[in-house]
């Protein structure tokens, strides 16, 4: 605690000598005091003294308040079609856990692995990814969490010193954070990145374009991921019969597939079906909108199961990052910052890309994967101008980058869950999590390299 407050009283040292400093003349005052907000809200996401959430209304009043950008510009990029989408699948991802589809998918999928020790990691694994591409990977560790407590209950495992409880809860944790980069329902931060390049240069990737550009890098971390578990924590038991046999009784006792859940299934294949494949004529956010909407139409839930199951503060934080995020380009400050730093500097298109992604990486293991990305991105999309390298690799990049958290609890929502049940403790982790930094970093750029080319994504504008 003593450390974020020392962070926070030089942060705010910090913002207070730029308001103070002259103004630039290539810069304006609305430029200047664009990086005094931004810096503020930097301290303010990195010390986590106040929620997130109020840290990013809290940028949202200084924008228009310091003069960065008048305040109607500054609210209206609040209310972006980003928003839009996470809202309408967060109304989706509480209906299948209020239906008890998601818990039905989970068993199925578990009990297919079941059997031997090793195959239950990889079942709970490959659920956690798998769900994690259709809804927000915190709903997803929230989701198997119990169920998991379950098995290392009916298992007789000994939090701390069992190596399969902490196999499973990784398994778990980590599953959700490598699947949750695949698709824009994972993580927010996804389309959070999209809309940040769309603002800035009127491109967009659409949801299959997406699924096509970062399938490889999660199927490979994934696989990589599993290996490392089993032989950093090596189970100490063969056999997972008992759970197989519990999960047998509790799906038993649901039966056959209820009516509500045969339509949320109704309703989930016509809206993947239109982010898939009818994106360009009928927009993702528009198509989450309504089928959260429908939700409620056909009765599947009511209103007070969305106000249980959502984090609203999760649309503020996002909302409010956004306009940070904008308002850095909006002003000229990203653009200015750029030009004095990397006008006269010779660097490697290639190597700036990996420091961005690498930057990324270490930034989100601190805090909020969604403020990192609004960190960055907007810096580097001007400093890759001055490259000319393709924005959206820069994009891609950071992205994927931000998603992937495996050390800290405060990384990422997973991360937190899992470290919850005392399964393990950090410093079981922080090591492998490390290793597992790494290797995901040169995974994507091992992709972004010789695999986006090939799709058409060149490296260069």
């Amino acid at each position: 605690m003593k450390f974020k407050k020392v962070l926070l009283v030089l942060g705010l040292l910090i913002a207070t000598i730029i308001f103070f400093l002259p103004v630039p003349a290539e810069l304006g005052i609305a430029g200047k005091n664009a990086f005094v907000v931004f810096v503020i809200s930097l301290t303010l996401w990195i010390t986590n003294i106040i929620p997130l959430a109020m840290t990013s209304l809290l940028g949202m009043a200084l924008i228009p308040l310091f003069g960065v950008l008048d305040i109607n510009k500054s609210f209206s990029l609040f209310g972006n079609k980003a928003i839009f989408f996470i809202l309408g699948a967060l109304i989706i991802a509480a209906g299948i856990q209020k239906t008890g589809l998601g818990l039905r998918i989970a068993y199925k999928v578990i009990m297919f692995f079941g059997g031997g020790a090793k195959k239950l990691i990889a079942g709970i694994m490959i659920t956690s990814a798998f769900l994690s591409c259709i809804m927000p990977e915190h709903a997803v560790a929230a989701l198997l969490f119990p169920i998991i407590i379950q098995i290392a209950r009916s298992l007789k495992l000994k939090p701390l010193e069992s190596n399969m409880g902490k196999a499973l809860f990784l398994a778990m944790a980590w599953g959700a954070v490598i699947g949750g980069i695949t698709t824009y329902l994972g993580g927010a931060r996804n389309l959070f990145a999209v809309d940040i390049l769309e603002k800035n240069y009127h491109l967009s990737i659409g949801f299959f374009e997406w699924i096509k550009m970062s399938l490889p890098i999660p199927i490979i971390i994934l696989t990589i991921t599993y290996y490392i578990i089993i032989f950093r924590f090596k189970p100490e038991i063969d056999s997972s019969k008992v759970v197989q046999k519990d999960l047998e009784q509790i799906l038993n006792k649901k039966g056959e597939l209820t009516i509500p859940e045969k339509k949320l299934i109704f309703v989930l294949i016509m809206v993947i079906s239109s982010w898939l494949f009818l994106s360009r004529a009928i927009n993702i956010s528009i198509s989450s909108l309504l089928g959260g909407v429908v939700l409620f139409i056909l009765d599947i839930v009511n209103w007070n199961d969305i106000a249980e199951r959502i984090n609203w503060g999760v649309i503020l934080m996002y909302g409010g990052a956004i306009v940070v995020a904008s308002s850095l380009s909006l002003s000229g400050a990203a653009g200015w910052l750029s030009e004095v730093i990397f006008s006269n500097l010779s660097i490697n298109p290639f190597l700036f890309v990996a420091l961005i992604s690498l930057s990324t990486i270490m930034l989100t293991e601190g805090i909020s994967n969604v403020a990192a990305v609004a960190i960055i991105l907007p810096l580097t999309f001007s400093w890759g101008n001055i490259m000319e390298i393709n924005p959206v690799i820069i994009t891609l990049s950071v992205a994927l980058s931000g998603g992937l958290a495996f050390c800290l609890p405060m990384g990422t929502p997973p991360n937190a869950i899992a470290y919850s049940a005392g399964y393990y403790s950090i410093s079981d982790v922080v090591k492998i999590g490390i290793i597992l930094n790494i290797i995901s970093w040169l995974v994507i750029m091992l992709i972004s390299k010789f695999y986006w080319p090939l799709i058409g994504v060149d490296w260069y504008i």
